[in-house]
């Protein structure tokens, strides 16, 4: 998997890494973002990186001026409560202006 800036929509991005997360043993933690009622479960740097790559990271950790571990951990930190507020029915947003926070997001981070 890559993480590009690709011109796919923000919603199809952001869906795409958490299938990709989800297929790669972290449904739980994903399906806790997801879920309204349900408290955030976490997710550590480390386990992104098993979950990704260092090569998926690598771009936008070097544009933040983090190293690829440093950016793990910081996006681990920020992702649960990303998705749970782009998410609070549990369905990611299909229109564009709804996915500004996570564009906002990847911007003050260094990705997209």
């Amino acid at each position: 998997m890559s993480i590009d800036d690709s011109g796919a929509d923000a919603p199809d991005d952001l869906e795409i890494l958490l299938v990709h997360l989800a297929d790669n043993g972290y449904a739980d933690q994903v399906g806790s973002w997801m879920s309204p009622d349900v408290t955030n479960l976490p997710i550590t740097g480390k386990q992104l990186l098993g979950a990704l790559t260092e090569d998926a990271l690598a771009d936008a950790a070097s544009e933040a001026g983090l190293s690829v571990q440093e950016y793990a951990d910081y996006l681990a930190e920020e992702l649960p409560a990303l998705v749970d507020g782009l998410s609070p029915h549990g369905e990611l947003p299909e229109e564009e202006h709804d996915a500004d926070a996570l564009w906002a997001f990847a911007g003050a981070t260094g990705g997209a």
